[in-house]
């Protein structure tokens, strides 16, 4: 007779035993430590699914392959199956009884250790869980397609190219230092040029072009920045409600100003945890759906099979992880890691070799990896990437300490962040900012090295930047200078500015170009020459405009509180001074109120965390469910939604006639006995013994399930 998963956890051997229970913590519950729990855990929906997210390319092709045999009949014949091939099966056995998925039905096999010498394991009969047929393609259709993570040998480029030293130091670090400077740009950008935030909560791609084109990054650097800069608070909505901008935040001058490793991992970090793809944010996600940046989504862009780690995160943390297998010194191309990361993590959703190259390309910007110079379509590790994907491995395994329930996959978005050890290396490898710049006589400004904020903000009045690196280049511009210039700064307070920052005399050009601007604008001046009155009671008003002495002013009413003067401010504030009218004169160069900056951020949710078996317990919980008779676990009913779906499905493999006590909308229960045939989907369906017809019941309505007398 065969054996149900029950029966098989009951009767393996300790090894195998062992070895299931450290591969599925996340099925470990300290509260029901009991045998027919843990099997009802592993035989649910989701826990098969979170066993299915922890198979490679080839496991899953081989499970897939059991599950089509399932369909028909329920043991499988593993020796002999033409189906299967058997130096791929003998090897994924193993893996999938890790993993709760399959397990072998005979006796013999469940008490012998069911493989562990060579040869055995793929031999006999095998079992898997039947949640497992619905939740793969077994179709005939699905089988009629190619899967999608499966890619033909012919089309990866193998090749490897050799990356020297020299050029990975120069080039993470160069990368670091312009994605800073950039930042800093994309956020000065905002500050002095607000986008109108539209119905949508977004930025429109017009308005994200011209972001782009301004500082000279393509379109999906500019968005990765955005959304970066949005989660760390740098940019954020002003409290207009007739015209709401995304703007700089107050703060966002401080916290640029400061450590620029710590910014760097920031960045870094936030980017690792990002949700939304950078591809389907510049391209929409349909033909009829269009996206806009800076706004969430409101249903998800990715179609297909759901992980508990979303698939953003998950793939660059894949890419990193093959980047640093890759090894420092190597490169290998972009269509041979896309093809890596989907034989890791076959059912990733992010299945398009656009997303892959994408996240390549940010990891270059960040300077996590690097390219050769005559083969761009190679990539390959730099220090810093190797550092972060060896700290995040670290960060997963003691994450999952903590909370086991992350496995099998072992991946946690909340772990995606930056260790010290590479902060301290990017500190290492940054240069020291820079206060002064060469003004040359062909109105470039060049900075020889990361410049200080302070000396940034003072040529982005007067200048473009021209050129991003470990330097920065800078065009002084005869329409920036005439706009800053507008404002009313004399010609000397401007040469005094830029001469405050210039490592040598001020050119010539320079001093003609701005003694030119400032004589074309003198030309036309505009001054304030009329006078407004502002009152915070119309009485007051009315007092003003009936006194003799305000008549040389000429007040005008316009509105129950407002007036206007045909004099300036400074003579009309003379005769309410006479008139003993008490008065505030207000000053245009005074403080003016700054609207607040409204940053969003993401919504607290409460998530309430299951306990845990913990390390130090782990043996003595083994212990409690390797004491309990077998058959004790057995005939033990529960009133667990999983315990009746663990129930069913042993009915229904043993032609069992089950007594189920089922609720219905009201609250009144009745009892059915029923000769359960499938369980999935939550729902069992199978033939009522007392009318002979076909019923199909939710499990979430039984009460309980007991075996027919």
């Amino acid at each position: 007779m065969s054996m149900t998963f029950s029966q098989w956890l009951s009767h393996s051997a300790d090894a195998d035993f062992e070895s299931f229970v450290r591969t599925r913590r996340d099925l470990l519950q300290p509260e029901s430590p009991t045998m027919a729990a843990l099997a009802a855990a592993a035989s649910s929906r989701i826990g098969v699914s979170r066993g299915i997210e922890a198979l490679d390319a080839q496991t899953l092709e081989v499970f897939i392959s059991l599950a089509k045999a399932a369909r028909t009949k329920p043991e499988i014949e593993i020796t002999g199956n033409p189906h299967l091939d058997p130096t791929l099966t003998e090897v994924a056995l193993p893996r999938l009884r890790d993993l709760g998925l399959a397990w072998p039905a005979d006796e013999d096999a469940g008490a012998g250790g069911s493989g562990r010498s060579g040869g055995t394991a793929a031999a006999g009969v095998w079992k898997i869980q039947s949640e497992a047929i619905t939740l793969l393609p077994t179709s005939a259709a699905e089988s009629s397609r190619a899967y999608p993570w499966q890619i033909a040998g012919s089309a990866i480029d193998s090749s490897t190219a050799t990356i020297g030293q020299p050029l990975i130091h120069n080039s993470e670090q160069a990368a670091v230092a312009e994605v800073i400077s950039s930042l800093r740009g994309l956020v000065d950008e905002l500050a002095a040029s607000p986008i109108s935030r539209l119905t949508s909560g977004g930025i429109s791609k017009r308005d994200v072009s011209r972001l782009a084109r301004t500082l000279e990054l393509n379109l999906e650097q500019t968005i990765t920045l955005l959304q970066a800069a949005k989660s760390l608070h740098l940019i954020g909505v002003l409290d207009d409600a007739l015209d709401p901008q995304w703007t700089a935040a107050d703060d966002a001058d401080s916290v640029l100003a400061g450590d620029r490793a710590e910014l760097w991992a920031a960045l870094v970090g936030a980017w690792l945890r990002e949700l939304l793809d950078v591809t389907q944010l510049a391209a929409g996600a349909s033909e009829n759906e269009r996206l806009t940046v800076l706004t969430t989504p409101k249903k998800s862009l990715f179609k297909g099979y759901g992980l508990s780690v979303p698939a953003m995160p998950l793939l660059r943390f894949a890419v990193l992880s093959v980047l640093h297998d890759i090894g420092l010194g190597s490169a290998r191309s972009a269509g041979w890691i896309h093809a890596e990361v989907l034989r890791r993590h076959p059912l990733l959703p992010a299945h398009e070799f656009a997303m892959t190259e994408a996240v390549l390309h940010t990891c270059v910007t960040f300077g996590l990896a690097t390219t050769p110079l005559q083969q761009p379509d190679h990539f390959g590790p730099s220090r810093f990437g190797l550092r972060l994907a060896a700290g995040l491995d670290r960060a997963m395994a003691e994450h999952a300490e903590q909370d086991p329930s992350i496995l099998p996959l072992g991946v946690s978005v909340e772990a995606l962040t930056v260790p010290g050890d590479v902060i301290a290396a990017v500190t290492e490898g940054l240069g020291a900012e820079v206060d002064t710049v060469l003004i040359q006589s062909d109105l470039t400004a060049v900075a020889t090295g990361p410049i200080e904020p302070r000396v940034h903000h003072i040529l982005r009045k007067y200048a473009v930047v021209e050129a991003r690196g470990q330097g920065t280049v800078y065009r002084i511009d005869a329409e920036t200078i005439e706009d800053t210039m507008q404002a009313g700064l004399t010609p000397e307070e401007a040469l005094a500015e830029l001469a405050e920052i210039s490592a040598e005399e001020l050119p010539s050009t320079l001093e003609f170009l701005v003694q030119n601007t400032a004589s074309k604008l003198r030309r036309v001046r505009v001054a304030g020459a009329r006078a407004v009155l502002i009152v915070d009671d119309p009485v007051d008003l009315d007092v003003i405009l009936s006194d003799q002495a305000m008549m040389p002013a000429g007040l005008e009413r316009l509105a129950p509180t407002v007036a206007i003067s045909q004099l300036g401010p400074e003579r009309t504030m003379h005769l309410l001074e006479a008139g003993d009218h008490h008065a505030l004169l207000h000053s245009a160069a005074g403080p003016v109120r700054k609207r607040r900056v409204i940053t969003e951020s993401e919504p607290e949710v409460s998530v309430r965390r299951r306990p845990r078996v913990s390390d130090g317990h782990l043996g003595e919980y083994m212990r409690i469910l390797r004491s309990a008779p077998a058959a004790a676990a057995a005939q033990t009913s529960t009133d667990e939604p999983l315990g009746h779906m663990d129930r069913l499905r042993e009915a229904a493999e043993a032609k069992q006639r089950v007594l189920i006590r089922i609720a219905d909308s009201q609250g009144k229960e009745r009892t059915i006995e029923m000769l359960p045939a499938t369980l999935n989907a939550g729902r069992v369906r199978g033939v009522v013994t007392t009318t002979g017809a076909e019923a199909s019941l939710s499990v979430a309505r039984i009460v309980s399930v007991t075996p027919s007398p």
